[in-house]
């Protein structure tokens, strides 16, 4: 009972004496506040400072922990203890600056800092926290006004370049994991591991599509727009409607979405990784969405070749009003003939679509809408049996991957006056697809540990 009230008067003399240092401190800076916004601001201020210190103290006692003679090296040799080295570290609270023992082992020459290695430090680089925050930070925002709202959010100041930095080195880890993946597909043990253990999906879904985003080239040379392939893999609960009109009540849910500005040749062992990753090889049904592309569609035969092909509704649909644009002079009969022909679509009456179109065909017309309609249509007609598909409960509309491209190409790389280097759009563009798949956890463990930043 003593040591217990000894132990309590000892925490509540200490609470005094911080509580003490942080009123004094509080009152020599701010004698008079004029608002609580004013006090919550000096507040944080002050954390931020006893963070700095906790965190300098806290390093230096775990630093007494490793000051052996020697340690087991990794080559099976002995390193040996050299002498106290110093760093520092961009933390959250600031720069921290701490010493460490340094050894070196003199079978393979190979210096180490145990202490870093214990516990991820990465001297004169970002603190893996602040890397987390600061990659989370730079794939939702452009660089610069990502750089001011860090600063506002955190007291801490970090140039776009460094924001920049972290978000590349997430796309760094996708890579690398990606690349992990890749290997686990080419391997027969591995996916038959996965068949005897995995369950396997009952209903699958698989989209693929692209967008457009600007990148560099020398200067004096046009400046290119390339494709970013985006890919995703997901679940859904929920029917289509009973008309064309009606309101959809289909949901996309775990969502993992993939990307890369590759050639479709290039880009192919990603669809099969990231597949694999999903089990979709092994799924009881596996549907695949698309917008028509030719690229989709090869990509799908060649490694879900049994996988339901289905051209999304939404695209199918797009075809019709340009034909009604050049076939009727009045807006009262173009709207009509949309609606039937959206009518006979939604009820598998594709012939009479294609014949509806073929009547409007102009061979004198430069890119003829009506000879575009009529082309979609007849090489599609396998993936528009739209009445089986919504009897079998089948989502046919690609919005989960078509909200990616707006996600990841459109609002992160289409941002006004961007221009991106090849690699640095790659990489960005990987990470935001990793941070809406809700993959940033994961990537950020995978992080920790690393002696120094990427």
């Amino acid at each position: 009972m003593r040591n217990q009230l000894t132990q309590k008067g000892f925490i509540m003399a200490k609470d005094i004496t911080i509580g003490k240092t942080i009123r004094d401190y509080l009152l020599e800076e701010t004698v008079s506040p004029q608002s609580l916004s004013e006090m919550e601001a000096k507040i944080r201020q002050v954390l931020k400072w006893l963070g700095n210190i906790a965190l300098h103290l806290w390093i230096r006692w775990l630093a007494q922990g490793h000051r052996e003679d020697e340690i087991a090296c990794q080559c099976g040799g002995k390193a040996k203890y050299q002498r106290e080295r110093p760093g520092r570290l961009k933390t959250l609270f600031g720069e921290v600056k701490y010493t460490r023992g340094y050894y070196l082992c003199p079978a393979c020459h190979q210096g180490t800092y145990p202490l870093d290695e214990q516990l991820g430090l990465r001297p004169n680089g970002m603190s893996a926290e602040m890397e987390r925050l600061a990659g989370l930070t730079g794939v939702q925002m452009p660089f610069q006004k990502g750089s001011e709202v860090f600063e506002e959010l955190t007291l801490v100041s970090l140039s776009d370049q460094s924001l920049d930095k972290a978000a590349q080195a997430y796309g760094q880890e996708v890579e690398k994991q990606e690349r992990e993946w890749h290997e686990q597909a080419q391997d027969m043990e591995e996916l038959l591991r996965r068949k005897r253990e995995n369950k396997p999906p009952r209903r699958l879904y698989g989209t693929l599509d692209g967008g457009l985003i600007p990148t560099r080239a020398p200067k004096g040379e046009p400046q290119p727009w390339r494709e970013l392939k985006i890919g995703a893999w997901f679940v859904a609960r929920g029917q289509p409607p009973r008309q064309p009109d009606g309101q959809w009540t289909i949901q996309a849910e775990q969502i993992s979405y993939y990307a890369d500005i590759l050639p479709a040749e290039v880009f192919s062992p990603l669809v099969w990784a990231t597949g694999v990753q999903r089990d979709a090889q092994l799924a009881h049904e596996l549907i695949f969405l698309g917008d028509g592309a030719r690229w989709i569609w090869d990509l799908v035969d060649k490694h879900f070749p049994k996988a339901i092909q289905i051209v999304d509704w939404f695209h199918a649909c797009e075809y019709l009003a340009p034909v009604a644009q050049v076939a009727f002079t009045q807006q009262a009969k173009r709207t009509a003939w949309i609606k039937q022909m959206k009518t006979a679509l939604w009820n598998g009456k594709l012939d009479s679509v294609i014949e509806a179109c073929q009547v409007h065909v102009n061979p004198r017309r430069e890119n003829d809408p009506a000879q575009s309609a009529v082309t979609y249509f007849t090489n599609n007609r396998h993936r528009m049996d739209y009445p089986a598909y919504r009897a079998n409960g089948y989502q046919i509309g690609s919005g989960t991957v078509e909200s990616a491209v707006k996600q990841i190409a459109q609002q992160r790389l289409k941002v006004p006056g961007a221009r991106w280097n090849l690699h640095s759009a790659r990489l960005i563009a990987k990470a935001r697809a990793a941070f809406l798949s809700g993959h940033w956890p994961v990537l950020a463990d995978r992080r920790h540990h690393l002696s120094r930043a990427a």
